[in-house]
C-alpha cells in the first residue's frame, strides 16, 4: 500500500468512533494486518450460517441485517445499519457461526480482519484492538437489555 493510499484509509478509519483512541501510527499498523475492502450494493458482507472468524466495522454506507425464516422459507430484513457498526465479533471470538447475512445496501466501505491476523499484531496495538472490541460489545449488551426491560 502507497503512503497516499495509507492515508486515505486512515482518514476513512478515523471517521467512525471505533478507532477514535488509535493514533495515525497505529491504524497504520492495522492495516498491515486487516483491510478496507469495497462492497456493491446487494452484495454479501457475510452469510448466516457460515463459519468465518472475522470482524467488520463499517466504514461509510448502510447494510442490510438479513435473517432466514425457515417457517416461511424466505429472508427478512430485521435493520439497516450504518457507519460505525461493528459486526462478527462473537465469531470473531468464540469461532462460531453467523447469526444472520449482511449485504451491502448500498455501495459500502468495511474494515475487515481474520482473528488469526489480530493474533500477530504487536501486543500493545492487538490489546488496545481488543479492548475497543470489548466496549464495543458491552455497549451493545446494554442497549439490547434497555431494550428488553422496555419491552416488558
Amino acid at each position: 500500500m502507497d503512503a497516499a493510499e495509507l492515508e486515505k484509509y486512515i482518514l476513512l478509519l478515523r471517521s467512525v468512533g471505533f478507532f477514535q483512541p488509535f493514533t495515525d501510527e497505529e491504524l497504520a499498523e492495522l492495516l498491515k494486518y486487516a483491510e478496507v475492502k469495497k462492497y456493491s450494493i446487494q452484495e454479501y458482507i457475510m452469510k448466516e450460517e457460515t463459519s468465518e472468524c472475522t470482524f467488520f466495522v463499517l466504514l461509510k454506507g448502510k447494510v442490510n441485517v438479513i435473517k432466514d425464516d425457515p417457517v416461511k422459507r424466505r429472508k427478512v430484513k430485521i435493520a439497516q445499519l450504518g457507519p460505525g457498526t461493528c459486526l462478527g465479533e462473537m465469531a470473531m471470538l468464540l469461532d462460531g457461526r453467523r447469526n444472520a447475512s449482511i449485504v451491502a445496501a448500498v455501495e459500502s466501505y468495511v474494515f475487515k480482519v481474520h482473528a488469526k491476523e489480530v493474533e500477530y499484531m504487536p501486543i500493545e496495538t492487538q490489546l488496545k484492538f481488543i479492548k475497543r472490541v470489548a466496549v464495543n460489545m458491552a455497549l451493545k449488551l446494554k442497549e439490547q437489555s434497555v431494550s428488553l426491560i422496555e419491552a416488558l
